[in-house]
Protein backbone atom coordinates (compact mmCIF):
# COMPACT_ATOMS: atom_id res chain seq x y z
CA UNK A 1 0.00 0.00 0.00
CA UNK A 2 1.39 3.25 -1.26
CA UNK A 3 0.47 5.75 1.50
CA UNK A 4 0.93 9.87 0.49
CA UNK A 5 0.59 12.53 3.12
CA UNK A 6 0.76 16.21 3.55
CA UNK A 7 -0.01 18.82 6.29
CA UNK A 8 -3.61 20.27 6.53
CA UNK A 9 -3.31 24.12 6.52
CA UNK A 10 -6.36 26.12 7.51
CA UNK A 11 -5.13 29.21 6.35
CA UNK A 12 -4.54 28.88 2.72
CA UNK A 13 -1.81 32.25 3.06
CA UNK A 14 0.12 30.67 6.05
CA UNK A 15 4.02 29.76 6.45
CA UNK A 16 4.28 25.83 5.81
CA UNK A 17 4.90 23.28 3.62
CA UNK A 18 1.59 22.15 2.97
CA UNK A 19 2.76 21.60 -0.70
CA UNK A 20 5.23 18.89 0.74
CA UNK A 21 4.20 15.12 0.12
CA UNK A 22 5.25 12.16 2.20
CA UNK A 23 5.43 9.15 0.81
CA UNK A 24 5.42 5.93 2.35
CA UNK A 25 5.09 2.14 1.44
CA UNK A 26 2.95 -0.19 3.92
CA UNK A 27 3.97 -4.01 3.64
CA UNK A 28 1.71 -6.41 5.94
CA UNK A 29 3.22 -9.83 5.35
CA UNK A 30 1.60 -12.80 7.14
CA UNK A 31 4.51 -15.51 6.80
CA UNK A 32 3.60 -19.13 7.20
CA UNK A 33 4.94 -21.72 9.35
CA UNK A 34 7.79 -23.36 8.76
CA UNK A 35 6.61 -26.99 9.74
CA UNK A 36 7.96 -30.18 8.43
CA UNK A 37 5.83 -31.89 5.51
CA UNK A 38 6.33 -35.12 8.17
CA UNK A 39 4.42 -32.90 10.96
CA UNK A 40 1.64 -31.63 8.84
CA UNK A 41 0.16 -34.84 6.68
CA UNK A 42 -0.24 -32.33 3.62
CA UNK A 43 -0.46 -34.14 0.57
CA UNK A 44 -0.80 -33.23 -3.46
CA UNK A 45 -1.26 -29.59 -3.55
CA UNK A 46 -0.38 -28.25 -0.10
CA UNK A 47 2.62 -30.31 0.04
CA UNK A 48 4.14 -28.41 -3.09
CA UNK A 49 2.75 -25.34 -1.63
CA UNK A 50 4.27 -25.82 1.96
CA UNK A 51 7.63 -26.73 0.10
CA UNK A 52 7.12 -23.34 -1.64
CA UNK A 53 6.21 -21.43 1.95
CA UNK A 54 9.83 -23.18 3.31
CA UNK A 55 11.51 -22.27 0.34
CA UNK A 56 10.77 -18.43 1.06
CA UNK A 57 11.35 -18.90 4.17
CA UNK A 58 14.83 -20.20 3.93
CA UNK A 59 15.85 -17.83 1.04
CA UNK A 60 14.63 -14.65 3.84
CA UNK A 61 16.94 -16.54 6.83
CA UNK A 62 19.70 -16.45 4.71
CA UNK A 63 19.17 -12.78 3.67
CA UNK A 64 18.85 -12.02 7.22
CA UNK A 65 21.91 -13.98 8.17
CA UNK A 66 24.04 -12.31 6.09
CA UNK A 67 22.87 -8.73 7.08
CA UNK A 68 23.42 -9.62 10.74
CA UNK A 69 26.75 -10.53 10.39
CA UNK A 70 27.25 -7.42 8.25
CA UNK A 71 28.16 -9.05 5.37
CA UNK A 72 26.87 -5.68 3.36
CA UNK A 73 30.12 -3.93 4.60
CA UNK A 74 32.25 -6.29 3.29
CA UNK A 75 30.71 -6.28 -0.35
CA UNK A 76 28.34 -10.19 -0.06
CA UNK A 77 25.73 -10.37 -2.99
CA UNK A 78 22.47 -11.08 -1.38
CA UNK A 79 19.76 -13.25 -2.96
CA UNK A 80 16.64 -11.16 -2.86
CA UNK A 81 16.06 -11.53 -6.13
CA UNK A 82 15.51 -15.45 -5.74
CA UNK A 83 12.39 -15.43 -4.04
CA UNK A 84 9.36 -12.98 -4.36
CA UNK A 85 9.15 -12.85 -0.77
CA UNK A 86 12.77 -11.32 -0.28
CA UNK A 87 12.25 -9.20 -3.02
CA UNK A 88 9.17 -7.56 -1.63
CA UNK A 89 10.78 -7.20 1.78
CA UNK A 90 13.88 -5.57 -0.01
CA UNK A 91 13.67 -2.21 1.63
CA UNK A 92 12.60 -3.47 5.27
CA UNK A 93 15.93 -5.58 5.57
CA UNK A 94 18.17 -3.10 6.13
CA UNK A 95 16.83 -0.08 3.97
CA UNK A 96 14.64 3.08 4.48
CA UNK A 97 12.01 1.21 6.82
CA UNK A 98 10.44 0.71 10.33
CA UNK A 99 10.38 -2.72 10.59
CA UNK A 100 8.31 -4.82 12.90
CA UNK A 101 8.52 -8.80 12.69
CA UNK A 102 6.56 -10.52 15.30
CA UNK A 103 7.70 -14.93 15.46
CA UNK A 104 5.30 -17.25 17.30
CA UNK A 105 6.59 -20.65 18.53
CA UNK A 106 4.49 -23.15 20.02
CA UNK A 107 5.82 -25.43 23.27
CA UNK A 108 4.89 -28.55 21.99
CA UNK A 109 7.48 -31.09 21.98
CA UNK A 110 7.27 -32.12 18.72
CA UNK A 111 7.96 -28.96 17.45
CA UNK A 112 10.75 -28.03 19.05
CA UNK A 113 13.57 -28.38 16.39
CA UNK A 114 11.00 -25.30 14.18
CA UNK A 115 10.79 -23.24 17.61
CA UNK A 116 14.34 -23.07 17.94
CA UNK A 117 15.19 -22.28 14.22
CA UNK A 118 12.38 -19.46 14.70
CA UNK A 119 14.11 -18.23 17.62
CA UNK A 120 17.44 -17.90 15.96
CA UNK A 121 15.61 -16.73 13.06
CA UNK A 122 14.41 -13.53 15.37
CA UNK A 123 17.69 -12.95 17.36
CA UNK A 124 19.18 -12.43 13.73
CA UNK A 125 16.81 -10.33 12.71
CA UNK A 126 17.32 -8.24 15.84
CA UNK A 127 20.82 -7.36 14.41
CA UNK A 128 19.92 -5.88 11.18
CA UNK A 129 20.24 -2.48 11.15
CA UNK A 130 17.84 -0.04 9.21
CA UNK A 131 18.66 3.55 8.00
CA UNK A 132 15.18 5.51 8.25
CA UNK A 133 14.58 8.88 6.83
CA UNK A 134 11.62 10.41 5.92
CA UNK A 135 10.59 10.74 1.86
CA UNK A 136 9.40 14.00 1.03
CA UNK A 137 8.52 14.73 -2.95
CA UNK A 138 8.78 19.04 -2.85
CA UNK A 139 7.08 21.09 -5.51
CA UNK A 140 9.50 24.11 -6.52
CA UNK A 141 6.76 26.33 -4.40
CA UNK A 142 7.72 24.43 -1.61
CA UNK A 143 11.11 24.55 -1.65
CA UNK A 144 11.23 28.14 -1.76
CA UNK A 145 8.69 27.95 1.38
CA UNK A 146 11.20 25.97 3.27
CA UNK A 147 14.07 28.07 2.07
CA UNK A 148 12.64 31.04 3.05
CA UNK A 149 11.67 29.86 6.33
CA UNK A 150 15.20 28.27 6.73
CA UNK A 151 16.60 31.88 5.70
CA UNK A 152 14.12 34.27 8.41
CA UNK A 153 15.05 31.33 11.15
CA UNK A 154 18.93 32.25 10.55
CA UNK A 155 18.36 36.21 10.40
CA UNK A 156 16.80 35.66 14.07
CA UNK A 157 19.30 33.37 15.70
CA UNK A 158 22.13 36.03 13.66
CA UNK A 159 20.12 39.18 15.15
CA UNK A 160 19.41 37.59 18.65
CA UNK A 161 23.25 36.53 18.56
CA UNK A 162 23.68 40.49 17.97
CA UNK A 163 21.90 41.72 20.38
CA UNK A 164 23.49 39.54 22.93
CA UNK A 165 27.24 40.62 21.94
CA UNK A 166 25.79 44.64 22.07
CA UNK A 167 24.67 43.73 25.33
CA UNK A 168 27.39 41.97 26.51
CA UNK A 169 29.71 44.67 25.29
CA UNK A 170 27.48 47.78 26.42
CA UNK A 171 27.68 45.60 29.94
CA UNK A 172 31.58 45.74 29.73
CA UNK A 173 31.27 49.21 28.97
CA UNK A 174 29.47 50.57 31.48
CA UNK A 175 31.88 48.48 33.96
CA UNK A 176 34.92 50.16 32.26
CA UNK A 177 32.99 53.37 32.65
CA UNK A 178 32.71 52.91 36.73
CA UNK A 179 35.69 52.14 37.37
CA UNK A 180 36.70 55.17 35.89
CA UNK A 181 34.60 57.12 38.24
CA UNK A 182 35.63 55.73 41.09
CA UNK A 183 39.50 56.08 39.78
CA UNK A 184 38.59 59.81 39.29
CA UNK A 185 36.87 59.92 42.93
CA UNK A 186 39.99 58.40 44.14
CA UNK A 187 42.21 60.79 42.75
CA UNK A 188 40.26 63.92 43.64
CA UNK A 189 40.46 62.41 47.43
CA UNK A 190 44.12 62.40 47.16
CA UNK A 191 44.24 65.99 45.61
CA UNK A 192 42.30 67.05 48.25
CA UNK A 193 44.64 65.56 50.64
CA UNK A 194 47.56 66.90 49.36
CA UNK A 195 46.10 70.64 49.71
CA UNK A 196 45.06 70.14 53.39
CA UNK A 197 48.70 68.60 53.88
CA UNK A 198 49.80 71.87 52.24
CA UNK A 199 47.98 74.11 53.98
CA UNK A 200 48.60 72.75 57.54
Amino acid sequence: MIIESRDKVEDEYAESSCDVVCVSFLNLVDLAGSERATNTGAEDVRLKEGSHINKSLMTLGTVIKKLSEGAESQGSHFSYRDNKLTRILQPALGGNANTTIICNITLAQIHADESKSILQFASRALRVTNYVHVSEILTDAALLKRQKKEIEQLRAKLQGSHSDHLGEEIFNLRNILLQSELERERIALELEEEKKAQAE
